[in-house]
Protein backbone atom coordinates (compact mmCIF):
# COMPACT_ATOMS: atom_id res chain seq x y z
CA UNK A 1 0.00 0.00 0.00
CA UNK A 2 3.09 2.42 0.98
CA UNK A 3 4.79 1.57 -2.65
CA UNK A 4 1.06 2.49 -4.38
CA UNK A 5 0.94 5.43 -2.25
CA UNK A 6 4.74 6.78 -2.92
CA UNK A 7 4.09 5.62 -6.98
CA UNK A 8 0.96 7.80 -6.92
CA UNK A 9 2.48 11.08 -5.16
CA UNK A 10 5.75 10.54 -7.63
CA UNK A 11 3.43 10.62 -10.45
CA UNK A 12 1.55 13.76 -9.55
CA UNK A 13 4.81 15.49 -9.15
CA UNK A 14 5.94 14.57 -12.39
CA UNK A 15 2.76 15.87 -13.83
CA UNK A 16 2.63 18.67 -12.31
CA UNK A 17 6.59 19.68 -13.35
CA UNK A 18 5.45 19.01 -17.12
CA UNK A 19 2.36 21.36 -17.00
CA UNK A 20 4.95 24.27 -15.30
CA UNK A 21 7.38 23.69 -18.01
CA UNK A 22 4.83 23.99 -20.87
CA UNK A 23 2.86 27.06 -19.31
CA UNK A 24 4.23 30.15 -21.67
CA UNK A 25 5.58 32.83 -19.80
CA UNK A 26 3.22 36.29 -19.78
CA UNK A 27 5.04 39.03 -20.09
CA UNK A 28 3.24 42.50 -19.04
CA UNK A 29 3.25 45.08 -22.44
CA UNK A 30 5.67 47.77 -21.45
CA UNK A 31 5.00 51.19 -22.18
CA UNK A 32 7.33 53.67 -24.09
CA UNK A 33 10.41 54.74 -22.05
CA UNK A 34 10.02 58.28 -21.12
CA UNK A 35 12.72 60.71 -20.78
CA UNK A 36 12.25 64.18 -19.12
CA UNK A 37 14.85 66.72 -20.13
CA UNK A 38 13.55 68.88 -17.66
CA UNK A 39 16.64 71.37 -17.44
CA UNK A 40 18.42 72.46 -21.05
CA UNK A 41 17.17 71.90 -24.12
CA UNK A 42 20.18 68.94 -25.58
CA UNK A 43 19.97 65.17 -24.70
CA UNK A 44 22.41 62.12 -25.80
CA UNK A 45 21.48 58.65 -25.54
CA UNK A 46 21.57 55.32 -27.19
CA UNK A 47 18.47 53.64 -28.00
CA UNK A 48 18.65 49.41 -28.46
CA UNK A 49 17.12 47.50 -30.73
CA UNK A 50 13.22 47.80 -31.51
CA UNK A 51 13.43 50.26 -29.06
CA UNK A 52 10.73 52.96 -28.52
CA UNK A 53 11.73 56.15 -26.23
CA UNK A 54 9.91 59.94 -25.99
CA UNK A 55 12.12 62.73 -24.89
CA UNK A 56 10.02 65.09 -23.36
CA UNK A 57 11.78 68.58 -23.35
CA UNK A 58 11.35 71.41 -20.42
CA UNK A 59 7.75 69.61 -19.90
CA UNK A 60 6.45 70.89 -23.93
CA UNK A 61 7.74 69.39 -26.63
CA UNK A 62 8.25 65.36 -27.29
CA UNK A 63 9.95 63.69 -29.51
CA UNK A 64 9.72 59.81 -29.89
CA UNK A 65 11.90 57.91 -31.48
CA UNK A 66 12.01 54.19 -32.79
CA UNK A 67 14.84 52.40 -34.25
CA UNK A 68 14.75 48.62 -35.58
CA UNK A 69 18.84 48.58 -34.94
CA UNK A 70 20.54 49.93 -32.33
CA UNK A 71 21.48 53.95 -32.65
CA UNK A 72 23.15 56.41 -30.93
CA UNK A 73 21.05 59.76 -30.98
CA UNK A 74 21.79 63.52 -30.56
CA UNK A 75 18.72 65.92 -29.73
CA UNK A 76 18.73 69.40 -29.58
CA UNK A 77 15.52 70.97 -28.97
CA UNK A 78 14.08 74.48 -29.02
CA UNK A 79 11.45 73.96 -26.83
CA UNK A 80 10.76 77.11 -25.25
CA UNK A 81 10.35 78.72 -28.96
CA UNK A 82 8.05 75.29 -30.09
CA UNK A 83 6.08 75.10 -27.19
CA UNK A 84 3.29 71.83 -27.39
CA UNK A 85 4.53 69.77 -29.73
CA UNK A 86 4.47 66.07 -30.35
CA UNK A 87 7.01 64.63 -32.78
CA UNK A 88 7.70 60.82 -33.72
CA UNK A 89 10.22 59.07 -36.12
CA UNK A 90 10.21 55.80 -36.44
CA UNK A 91 13.37 54.38 -38.30
CA UNK A 92 15.04 51.01 -40.30
CA UNK A 93 17.90 50.33 -40.95
CA UNK A 94 20.27 47.54 -41.95
CA UNK A 95 23.39 48.66 -39.99
CA UNK A 96 23.87 50.70 -36.45
CA UNK A 97 23.85 54.60 -37.09
CA UNK A 98 24.46 57.96 -35.40
CA UNK A 99 21.13 59.88 -35.20
CA UNK A 100 21.15 64.11 -34.96
CA UNK A 101 18.53 66.08 -35.01
CA UNK A 102 17.94 69.86 -34.54
CA UNK A 103 14.60 70.64 -33.97
CA UNK A 104 13.17 74.66 -34.05
CA UNK A 105 10.70 77.06 -34.24
CA UNK A 106 11.64 78.47 -37.40
CA UNK A 107 14.86 78.26 -39.93
CA UNK A 108 15.98 81.68 -40.41
CA UNK A 109 19.03 80.45 -42.41
CA UNK A 110 16.72 79.67 -45.14
CA UNK A 111 13.92 82.31 -44.79
CA UNK A 112 11.50 79.81 -43.14
CA UNK A 113 8.82 81.67 -40.67
CA UNK A 114 6.21 81.86 -39.49
CA UNK A 115 2.80 83.17 -41.28
CA UNK A 116 5.29 82.91 -44.23
CA UNK A 117 4.12 81.60 -47.97
CA UNK A 118 6.28 79.72 -50.50
CA UNK A 119 5.63 78.55 -53.68
CA UNK A 120 6.89 74.35 -53.73
CA UNK A 121 8.34 72.18 -56.25
CA UNK A 122 5.00 71.26 -57.42
CA UNK A 123 4.29 75.16 -58.40
CA UNK A 124 1.27 75.49 -55.41
CA UNK A 125 1.62 77.73 -52.97
CA UNK A 126 1.84 77.06 -49.04
CA UNK A 127 1.98 78.39 -45.89
CA UNK A 128 4.11 77.61 -42.45
CA UNK A 129 2.65 77.67 -39.62
CA UNK A 130 3.50 74.85 -37.57
CA UNK A 131 6.30 76.18 -35.44
CA UNK A 132 8.29 73.09 -35.64
CA UNK A 133 11.36 72.64 -38.31
CA UNK A 134 13.86 69.27 -37.39
CA UNK A 135 16.84 69.53 -39.24
CA UNK A 136 17.72 65.50 -39.61
CA UNK A 137 20.76 63.89 -40.36
CA UNK A 138 22.24 60.04 -40.06
CA UNK A 139 25.16 58.20 -40.88
CA UNK A 140 23.59 55.08 -42.65
CA UNK A 141 20.68 54.82 -45.44
CA UNK A 142 17.56 54.11 -43.81
CA UNK A 143 14.01 54.28 -43.97
CA UNK A 144 12.02 55.95 -42.34
CA UNK A 145 8.37 57.94 -41.22
CA UNK A 146 7.88 60.74 -39.57
CA UNK A 147 4.96 61.82 -37.56
CA UNK A 148 3.12 64.69 -35.92
CA UNK A 149 0.34 65.57 -34.10
CA UNK A 150 -2.74 66.68 -35.87
CA UNK A 151 -3.91 70.28 -34.80
CA UNK A 152 -6.02 73.16 -35.97
CA UNK A 153 -3.14 75.02 -37.15
CA UNK A 154 -1.49 71.83 -39.25
CA UNK A 155 -4.89 70.35 -40.33
CA UNK A 156 -5.16 69.16 -44.32
CA UNK A 157 -0.98 70.11 -43.94
CA UNK A 158 1.86 67.72 -45.66
CA UNK A 159 5.33 67.23 -45.12
CA UNK A 160 7.94 68.69 -46.93
CA UNK A 161 11.75 68.53 -47.03
CA UNK A 162 13.67 71.53 -48.35
CA UNK A 163 16.14 70.86 -51.24
CA UNK A 164 19.25 72.54 -50.41
CA UNK A 165 20.91 72.59 -54.18
CA UNK A 166 17.39 74.03 -55.93
CA UNK A 167 16.64 76.17 -52.56
CA UNK A 168 13.05 74.87 -52.79
CA UNK A 169 10.12 72.72 -50.55
CA UNK A 170 9.43 69.66 -51.58
CA UNK A 171 5.46 68.34 -50.64
CA UNK A 172 5.38 64.37 -50.21
CA UNK A 173 2.80 62.57 -49.83
CA UNK A 174 1.01 62.64 -46.40
CA UNK A 175 -1.69 60.67 -44.95
CA UNK A 176 -3.83 61.00 -41.74
CA UNK A 177 -3.23 58.03 -39.40
CA UNK A 178 -4.46 57.99 -35.93
CA UNK A 179 -4.56 61.66 -34.91
CA UNK A 180 -0.93 62.07 -36.70
CA UNK A 181 0.46 63.20 -40.15
CA UNK A 182 2.81 60.93 -41.41
CA UNK A 183 5.08 60.73 -44.48
CA UNK A 184 7.46 58.08 -45.54
CA UNK A 185 11.15 58.86 -46.79
CA UNK A 186 14.17 57.14 -47.40
CA UNK A 187 16.28 60.39 -46.76
CA UNK A 188 17.09 62.71 -44.04
CA UNK A 189 17.09 66.68 -44.31
CA UNK A 190 15.22 70.34 -43.23
CA UNK A 191 11.54 68.31 -42.91
CA UNK A 192 8.68 70.32 -41.48
CA UNK A 193 4.02 70.74 -42.13
CA UNK A 194 3.14 72.91 -44.70
CA UNK A 195 -0.03 73.70 -44.64
CA UNK A 196 -2.07 74.96 -48.47
CA UNK A 197 -3.03 78.32 -48.92
CA UNK A 198 -6.05 78.77 -50.64
CA UNK A 199 -6.08 81.09 -53.75
CA UNK A 200 -8.93 83.50 -53.30
CA UNK A 201 -8.49 84.87 -56.92
CA UNK A 202 -8.69 81.52 -58.45
CA UNK A 203 -11.79 80.59 -56.37
CA UNK A 204 -13.34 84.37 -57.22
CA UNK A 205 -12.55 83.60 -61.36
CA UNK A 206 -14.23 80.12 -61.06
CA UNK A 207 -17.45 81.92 -59.44
CA UNK A 208 -17.42 84.24 -61.92
CA UNK A 209 -17.06 82.15 -65.08
CA UNK A 210 -19.56 79.70 -63.62
CA UNK A 211 -22.08 82.59 -62.69
CA UNK A 212 -21.64 84.23 -66.28
CA UNK A 213 -22.78 80.67 -67.25
CA UNK A 214 -25.54 80.48 -65.44
CA UNK A 215 -26.54 84.00 -66.58
CA UNK A 216 -26.29 83.20 -70.23
CA UNK A 217 -27.84 79.90 -69.79
CA UNK A 218 -30.95 82.16 -68.21
CA UNK A 219 -31.26 84.76 -70.90
CA UNK A 220 -31.03 82.17 -73.58
CA UNK A 221 -34.63 80.31 -72.01
CA UNK A 222 -35.98 83.75 -71.40
CA UNK A 223 -35.79 84.51 -75.32
CA UNK A 224 -36.68 81.13 -76.31
CA UNK A 225 -39.97 81.64 -74.20
CA UNK A 226 -40.88 84.56 -75.30
CA UNK A 227 -40.34 84.14 -78.81
CA UNK A 228 -42.85 80.89 -78.58
CA UNK A 229 -45.45 83.14 -76.87
CA UNK A 230 -45.00 85.16 -79.59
Amino acid sequence: MKKVLFSVIILTMIVSALSFYNIAPVVAAKDDEKVNIDHGDKVQDRIRSNERIRYRFREKTKVTIESDVPANVSIKCDAKGIGDKDFEIEIESEREFNLTMNCKEEKHMIGLRKGNTYEARNRYRYRYQEGFVAEIESTEDVEAKLRIKETEENRGGTWAYYDEAKEEWVPVETTSKNGYLECETDHFSIWTVLVPEIDYTLIIMISSIVGAIVLGALVVLYLRRRNHNN
